[in-house]
């Protein structure tokens, strides 16, 4: 499986790709945001592991530049910033998840694992009554009429599909959609949520999203 780090620092970058390698990983280690920037747009990996503070752009830029691209490989965003603000700005940017130095080898593979199993994914279709999502197309369909939705919404939809008609919590949908141990509050999930109400309330056909109190969300069908 294809990985793809980018970290000026040799002390880090040896240790993460060493790591990596020992467990089964292809990494291909990149010094420069640049050189990761075009890689990226050339090249396919399983998901890129890429450090903000790099000598030649800002990493949250670099995430920037690859979305408008049309780049939809997983990123992984390793970096000392650690205030709310600084992850939420990873997460606007397009990042997938979040993972603060120092850090934990084991918790980086844990996380890696995620992103890798929602890519190994494509081709996948999870259906609940009318909704349909194609997991490797990122698309959702409410009979043959596309319910078009943004990143986020798509992955906390798929986690609640996923779920079947169960309760699904919220610290389950937090770890599915943001990442284990991103650092947003659960309230977040209410919020996103909400947003997917207002998308399938404009198909009478499609299922609800009804609250269990204290434990989360689960799909209903109509």
């Amino acid at each position: 499986m294809n990985i793809l780090l980018v970290e000026d620092d040799p002390g880090i970058g040896r240790f993460v790709s060493r790591g990596l390698t020992a467990e089964g990983y292809a990494v291909h280690w990149l010094h420069k945001g640049q050189d990761a920037c075009n890689t990226l747009k050339q090249t396919s990996f399983a998901a890129a592991i890429l450090d903000l503070g790099l000598p030649d752009i800002d990493g949250t830029v670099l995430c920037s530049n690859i979305r408008r691209h049309g780049v939809e490989t997983p990123v992984l965003m390793l970096t000392a910033r650690d205030t709310l603000e600084d992850k939420l700005d990873g997460f606007r940017c397009g990042a997938d998840d979040y993972l603060t130095k120092p850090f934990a080898f084991e918790e980086l593979v844990a996380r890696l694992k995620v992103l890798t199993r929602k890519r190994g994914e494509a081709g996948e279709v999870l259906s609940y009554g009318a909704l349909h999502v194609d997991l490797g197309a990122r698309t959702a369909f409410v009979g043959s009429t596309p319910a078009p939705l943004s990143r986020r919404e798509f992955d906390v939809l798929a986690c609640l599909l996923r779920g079947g008609g169960e309760p699904v919590s919220r610290e389950a949908i937090l770890d599915e959609a943001w990442g284990v141990g991103a650092g947003v509050a659960e309230n977040t999930v209410d919020v996103y949520v909400g947003y997917l109400r207002r998308h399938l309330s404009r198909f009478p056909e499609a299922p609800g999203i009804e609250t269990v109190r204290g434990v989360g969300f689960r799909l209903a069908a109509v």
